[in-house]
């Protein structure tokens, strides 16, 4: 019987802990950064061999203006 309770508490503790990890992306998520080649997002909307690897990198879709439809 004294087991039975040591286990139970045991499996709440995990329980909770396990939740406790899938909650946290929603209550504290990461910030994430991304660049490249120093460029930013608007250095990178105007630069045309990026467009050029996109649009070779993603087949069957084609970029239109500051669009991707596919």
């Amino acid at each position: 019987m004294i087991m039975d309770k040591y286990t139970k508490a045991i499996m709440t503790v995990i329980a909770v802990a396990l939740f406790m990890i899938a909650l946290n992306p929603w209550i504290n998520p990461p910030e994430v950064k991304a660049d490249v080649a120093g460029m930013d997002y608007y250095d990178l909307r105007s630069d045309y061999e990026f467009k050029k690897a996109v649009r070779y990198i993603v087949e069957d879709c084609d970029v239109v203006g500051n669009s991707i439809s596919c």
